[in-house]
């Protein structure tokens, strides 16, 4: 890890961050790809650079980037920041975009192994992890991109638990920025939250996740996206095996890490053609296979 370069990398990226703000704005765009939480999985982020950069449009990142296993975080990250920084100075065709997730926090990656990484790669790890829980705080929350509303976690509830705490993106871009861990109530459950059929007359259900974390409703969610006119969300957050839907259709998860037993998952949008195409990834002897469904 060369510190003075995995500064410079932060504070460029920080800069892109910074003038993005909380909520990017709208994308519509032709060929788009969606990559789920990585925590540190850098095989699928260089698959996704390999495949698909300058072959599409628009790369989405929907967070955590680092944490859990294998101790790599560092390097992921730092592979999608220089990619967004070339996409930013127009160096390349596929424009980047990179959304935080739960574990771009002190709340999560203080304890999940990113300290302990920094630890073992630098001996300034206290300082560096300044660095980046600082520039985890300048990261967007939402981009809507072709219709979708897209976020790591999911629609956020008012502080008491009982109504939804957005009515537009506007809500978003208004959020407190920037936010450490977050301590705005909406924008942690942006980060946290998930979404769960089966609420019928219910918007909002407490969390196992934690105090102020809510399993979002169908209602509620129909509700959101008809009044904002939105095709559906799409996020990541969830450890399943690639991809998940929920409200028939309407909310799509993704899931790209490889370490959790499960296959990583890639979604493909074809805009035109109005068609989702879903990658699938495993590990086979160090090696990773892919299936197109």
């Amino acid at each position: 890890m060369n510190i003075e370069e995995t500064y410079e990398l932060l504070e460029k990226s920080k800069d892109i961050f910074r003038q993005q703000g909380p909520f990017i704005g709208e994308y519509k765009e032709d060929k788009v790809v969606f990559v789920g939480d990585t925590h540190g999985a850098i095989n699928v982020t260089e698959y996704v650079f390999r495949k698909f950069y300058d072959n599409v449009d628009l790369i989405v990142f929907l967070g955590d980037y680092v944490d859990r296993e294998p101790q790599t975080g560092v390097e992921n990250l730092s592979l999608i920041l220089k990619k967004l920084i070339e996409s930013d100075e127009n160096k390349g065709k596929t424009k980047i975009v990179v959304l935080r997730g739960n574990h771009e926090s002190p709340l999560t990656n203080f304890h999940y192994g990113f300290f302990e990484e920094l630890k073992i790669k630098t001996e300034d790890a206290e300082n560096a992890y300044e660095k980046f829980r600082d520039l985890f705080s300048y990261m967007p929350y939402s981009v809507l991109v072709n219709g979708y509303l897209c976020m790591h976690g999911g629609l956020p509830a008012t502080l008491e638990g009982d109504r939804l705490g957005i009515t537009t993106v506007e809500d978003i871009a208004k959020l407190k920025y920037p936010d450490i861990n977050p301590d705005d109530p909406v924008g942690l459950q942006i980060l946290w939250n998930d979404p769960r059929d089966g609420l019928l007359d219910i918007d909002f259900l407490p969390s196992i996740r934690g105090e102020g974390i809510y399993y979002f409703g169908e209602r509620v969610t129909n509700e959101f996206l008809s009044y904002n006119n939105f095709k559906g969300i799409i996020r990541g957050h969830e450890a399943v095996d690639g991809f998940r839907t929920n409200m028939n259709g309407k909310v799509i998860t993704v899931f790209s890490s490889v370490y959790h037993g499960q296959r990583s998952g890639i979604l493909y949008h074809d805009y035109n053609n109005n068609k989702f195409v879903r990658i699938y990834i495993k590990m086979v002897n160090d090696q990773l296979i892919e299936e197109i469904v």
